[in-house]
């Protein structure tokens, strides 16, 4: 495990953090603590085993979904919100401290792309943890009405080509009028959140070609 971990998260041989702990000096030590006192702390883990999301708790905590996420490249650590990170962070925070606020969109972070799972050295499903996550949101009712209303807007853009067309074009032209060199500098409500702590990169300027037409162009 030693290996995995230092291999994982940094590509080392051995890691420079890892605390190898030998209990109390024994008579013929030259030094070394006269009592050794050993503190589990479950934070709320033992109501995770035994149920859907148990697989969580074989995180070694290497970093090595947080390294391969594309994700959390984009965004960094601190817009997570919890002690633990990154695509896992995103299911043990909401498990660990479900009363906290919003932490129920932890699970939205996520592409699903895959790649964290397929790094992770001991091969938890995060995809699959974060899909279920998610279904658990909307089923006791936590998922925000403008949420819902955002995904029935996507879901009726995504279901008509001509609409889609029309969005990607409005797009553009909002691209042209309010970015500058290349980025949104403020969003409107309730995107405004994203743009406090960074930028937002532009669409394709009117006139570029974009991914659909290069499409239709090239099949």
């Amino acid at each position: 495990m030693l290996q995995v971990l230092a291999r994982s998260a940094t590509g080392q041989k051995l890691s420079v953090y890892t605390s190898i702990i030998s209990g109390p000096a024994r008579p013929d030590d030259v030094d070394g603590p006269e009592e050794f006192h050993l503190i589990l702390l479950d934070n709320g883990r033992s109501a995770i085993i035994g149920g859907d999301y148990a697989e969580s708790l074989m995180c070694i905590r290497c970093g090595a979904c947080l390294n391969a996420c594309p994700v959390y490249q984009a965004i960094g650590g601190h817009a997570y919100g919890g002690v633990y990170s990154g695509p896992i962070g995103a299911i043990l925070t909401p498990l660990l401290q479900p009363d906290l606020p919003d932490q129920h969109m932890l699970p939205q972070a996520s592409s699903l792309c895959g790649a964290c799972q397929e790094v992770c050295p001991v091969r938890i499903a995060i995809p699959d943890m974060l899909l279920r996550l998610r279904a658990d949101a909307v089923k006791v009712g936590k998922s925000h009405p403008a949420e819902r209303a955002a995904m029935r807007g996507y879901t009726l853009a995504m279901t008509r080509p001509n609409l889609y067309r029309m969005g990607g074009r409005a797009a553009r032209i909002g691209s042209r009028t309010f970015a500058r060199k290349g980025w949104f500098r403020r969003l409107p409500p309730p995107l405004d959140r994203w743009t406090q702590r960074r930028d937002f990169p532009s669409f394709a300027a009117a006139g570029a070609q974009s991914f659909s037409e290069w499409w239709e162009e090239r099949r």
